[in-house]
């Protein structure tokens, strides 16, 4: 059977979207002369406007209900798909993909019933899950789509990277070698304590040379704070001043990245940028770990973790010891480690 039109649906998050672009890469190998398509949610576009590996990127648009769906699915069936991927198993796709016409469906396995029971007795089931990024391709096999190695990657268009460096960083002396902070994540339960990254803050101000970049999404107020009485030669707070694209342009001028797990580490990963990145209710077990061999994971080996897959879930002690057992102190010596390792 020729295979000449295939459809990739994943609608969202950010880190999810950048962790299938080694999946497209590897699709692209093994079909190079195909249609290759992908949907994304409307405000996700940027991450796949530029890749040259995709045909179409259609945007599905935030909050769409029954009639965008409907409208989706007479799309997709105009197009005639001989294969449909479901990278994401979301109650969206799992009401589209019955309705879809292809040669061929292939589906994400999430492992739903293995993880629930994994995480809620503290049983060792997730550890031969693997990386995200290498379980997005496993169900692509029978096509002779297979992993190669590579890791993620993240295109941006070489004048908008120019264009955005300047309208933020114009003012920085030169040379200045930057570092990004990504304090935030999409659940609070993921996010290393805000008085701790403060305390890093100063103490990186004082013992080290570089910039800082903060990161922070419009909703992500508590920046203010982290940025307060730090000199502006010395931090530059873009919390909710960016676009997903201007971000991508600002984290190319990064050297490394001192995060959440959360999806901004994912992009500064495909753009080749090493992480320190802070570990609590999710574990390396989880399958979203950095790329770069260079990056430093902070966690603590506790008996009560991983909790969740997303850091959504209560703690059921009286606070998050995977997160406070993760002292500034450590992350600094991680901060002048991983700066000796890139030779900075």
């Amino acid at each position: 059977m020729a295979i000449e039109r295939i459809l990739i649906l994943r609608f969202s998050s950010l880190g999810d979207i950048v962790m299938t672009t080694p999946m497209i890469r590897c699709l692209r190998k093994q079909f190079p002369s195909a249609q290759i398509d992908m949907v994304v949610r409307e405000d996700f576009l940027d991450l796949i406007k530029n890749n040259p590996r995709l045909n179409q990127k259609k945007g599905l648009a935030r909050g769409e209900g029954l009639q965008g769906l409907l409208e989706l699915r007479r799309w997709i069936q105009s197009q005639n798909y001989d294969v449909i991927y479901d990278a994401h198993r979301s109650l969206r796709t799992f009401f589209l993909m019955p309705f879809l016409k292809a040669q061929q469906k292939f589906y994400f396995e999430k492992h739903y019933l293995k993880r629930s029971i994994a995480l809620t007795f503290k049983l060792p089931l997730l550890k031969h899950f693997g990386r995200f990024l290498e379980r997005y391709i496993t169900p692509l096999y029978p096509l002779g789509v297979f992993y190669d190695g590579k890791g993620p990657e993240l295109f941006i268009d070489a004048l908008a990277v120019q264009h955005t460096q300047e309208r933020f960083l114009s003012g920085l002396a030169k040379p200045r070698i930057t570092v990004g902070l990504i304090p935030s994540a999409q659940w609070q339960g993921k996010r290393w304590p805000l008085n701790y990254f403060r305390e890093l803050i100063e103490k990186m101000i004082i013992e080290t040379p570089y910039h800082f970049i903060l990161f922070g999404g419009p909703a992500d107020i508590f920046c203010q704070s982290l940025a307060e009485n730090i000199p502006s030669e010395r931090l530059t707070n873009l919390q909710g001043r960016c676009t997903i694209a201007e971000s991508g342009a600002l984290l190319e001028a990064c050297a490394f990245v001192i995060a959440n797990d959360t999806g901004l580490m994912h992009m500064a990963d495909a753009l080749g940028k090493p992480s320190i990145l802070f570990l609590g209710p999710t574990s390396k077990e989880s399958g979203c770990l950095p790329f770069h061999p260079q990056s430093i994971v902070l966690e603590r080996n506790l008996w009560c973790r991983p909790c969740s897959k997303n850091g959504q879930a209560l703690c059921i002690r009286k606070e998050r010891y995977c997160l406070t057992e993760i002292t500034p102190q450590m992350a600094f010596e991680s901060v002048i480690k991983l700066g000796h390792s890139l030779n900075l």
